[in-house]
């Protein structure tokens, strides 16, 4: 009577969990659940909530029927059990349908090495949102980068609440509610934490701490070493949850990652030739003898969003494209990137041009629009954004880069010296606040119960898309990408203010850090190096452009 006390009891917290995600369980499905850890029933629930479909009742068929999809991109924790992914996926019956061909090419891939797992995959629950689904996301935030900042040990921590008129020094971990200029050119900013609001008051005198605030958004979660009562506090310094690894990783194998972002199948500007060209070389017929090894080393390709140009994306677009419907262009993307080389583990993300919704965190690219995408066996779709770790323990963090825009625009010192022209800048300030769109505007959000934009795993390495321009440096031992594009400027980036730099192509190896810049533009024939070698990249040190070299 115990047992089956307690299969029902976790009979009843699956189901709860499911609905929780928008939808149930039959009973079959229910049983095979109940074999897994907790943690791997986390993870299904968590990817089927991801893929948007439209069942409400997921069956043993409906299962089967998107069963690619969570077979190349599902790792499920059997620790502690006697149970692995195969077995539990032979309980679905699916591994006995599958045919001698795509077996053949699933051990291929497999005894290459080439592995993927996905670690963090956010999922909206679809439902209508209320504001205190605003206020959820809002303190989930709150409450996910204060419990970093506290690991700081900060002296004298304490809440808005417990100062009350006590004169004194205090470190408080606040979220910005205000900011603005006073006539004696201070910085006067709004602050609230979970028991009540305050004012902190940040002199032009202290320099470094009054250079730090100018760079403050709107609801950014922060530490403030502070003196005064509630109703006024001056700030002695300000400090930021900082994403930061203790060491660089290293693998064992020497392979590399190759990233591309921004193809736009699709635009009447996408440059196909020289995507072509890109995967020829990928397959080893491209480039002399050196190039051509190096490229069959390279194990994994990261597509970080935008993959085709979309359509009604935004106003006049039609006269923009080659392809005016959504599945033409996803065919011409499938026709193109099918023609790498089996070996080689693609691993791709949705941007705002992609057949998903543009609100974030946007799910995995659907197979209504784009089936030829599940049909290949070496390509995994994951959301946007996600964190993916690769078979060398790499952790990737992929994210194609809405917010990127508005950061450029409201931080004083990116928009005057940078521009659109250092992505890995911006990068740097997401990392800085362990969040990648930190600010309420920066981007269309779906509010979420747990915010999914907060960075709470420290990657090795982070990939951005949309800026259109390729660039690599490193900040507290992460490894930052921004990817290239293979697309013309468009009227609408001069619009936006991206200046592209397409065809480029970072190669990181995973044994020996070293990185590679790769040019697949026209005119370039002799030689597709661009950039020398840049081995053990230190923070803050920026490859130079073409130009500058």
């Amino acid at each position: 009577m115990e047992r089956s006390f307690s299969d029902f009891r976790m009979g009843m917290e699956i189901l709860k969990l499911c609905m929780g995600k928008g939808f149930l369980l039959d009973k079959e499905m229910l049983d095979l659940f109940s074999s897994l850890t907790p943690i791997g029933i986390e993870k299904v629930v968590n990817v089927i909530s991801s893929l948007g479909i439209n069942e409400r009742v997921i069956t043993k068929s409906i299962f089967l029927k998107h069963f690619e999809r969570f077979r190349d991109i599902i790792s499920i924790d059997s620790e502690g059990t006697n149970i692995d992914v195969d077995d539990f996926f032979k309980g679905t019956g699916y591994l006995k349908e599958k045919s001698d061909e795509s077996d053949s090419i699933s051990k291929e891939v497999e005894s290459l090495g080439a592995k993927v797992k996905l670690i963090s995959a956010p999922a909206f629950t679809q439902k209508k949102i209320e504001v205190k689904d605003f206020v959820k996301h809002f303190r989930s935030r709150y409450e996910k980068i204060r419990a970093m900042l506290e690991e700081k040990n900060f002296e004298n921590l304490s809440s808005l609440g417990k100062i009350g008129d006590n004169r004194g020094n205090y470190t408080v971990i606040v979220s910005v509610m205000g900011k603005r200029v006073t006539k004696n050119k201070n910085l006067f900013i709004e602050v609230e934490d979970m028991t009540g609001t305050s004012i902190v008051l940040i002199n032009q005198n202290k320099k470094d701490v009054f250079s730090k605030g100018r760079e403050i958004l709107l609801d950014d979660v922060l530490a403030f070493s502070v003196s005064g009562t509630k109703d006024m506090l001056f700030a002695n310094d300000l400090f930021y949850p900082e994403a930061s690894l203790a060491e660089k990783r290293y693998g064992k194998t020497d392979e590399y990652i190759a990233f591309i972002s921004d193809i736009h199948v699709g635009s009447n500007q996408f440059l196909e030739k020289n995507l072509l060209k890109f995967v020829k070389w990928l397959n080893g017929g491209e480039g002399d003898a050196r190039q051509r090894e190096l490229a069959l080393k390279v194990r994994y390709l990261f597509m970080t969003g935008d993959n085709v140009d979309g359509v009604s994306v935004y106003p006049g677009q039609d006269k923009a494209l080659e392809i005016k419907d959504m599945k033409g262009q996803y065919e011409k993307l499938v026709e193109i990137i099918k023609l790498i080389r089996t070996d080689v583990k693609i691993i791709m993300c949705p941007g705002q041009h992609d057949a998903v919704w543009v609100g974030e965190p946007q799910p995995i690219i659907g197979d209504y629009w784009a089936p030829g995408l599940y049909k290949m066996k070496n390509l995994t779709l994951v959301p946007n954004p996600a964190v993916v770790e690769i078979n060398s323990g790499f952790k990737v963090l992929m994210y194609h880069g809405a917010s990127m825009h508005a950061i450029i625009e409201w931080i004083e010192d990116i928009r005057l010296n940078h521009g659109h022209d250092n992505p890995t800048r911006v990068t740097r300030e997401m990392l800085k606040r362990r969040h990648l769109a930190p600010m309420h505007g920066l981007c269309d959000y779906i509010p979420c119960e747990d915010d999914p934009m907060v960075i709470d795993i420290i990657p090795d390495i982070v990939i951005t898309g949309d800026q259109h321009r390729s660039e690599i440096s490193m900040y507290n031992n992460i490894l930052m990408i921004s990817s290239s594009c293979f697309q013309s400027k468009t009227p609408f980036e001069e619009k936006v203010g991206n200046n592209p730099d397409p065809c480029k192509v970072p190669l990181f190896n995973l044994k020996t850090r070293e990185i590679k810049m790769l040019d697949f533009s026209d005119g370039v024939e002799d030689s597709l190096e661009i950039d020398n070698t840049f081995i053990e990249l230190e923070d803050e040190i920026e490859i130079e452009s073409e130009n500058e070299q």
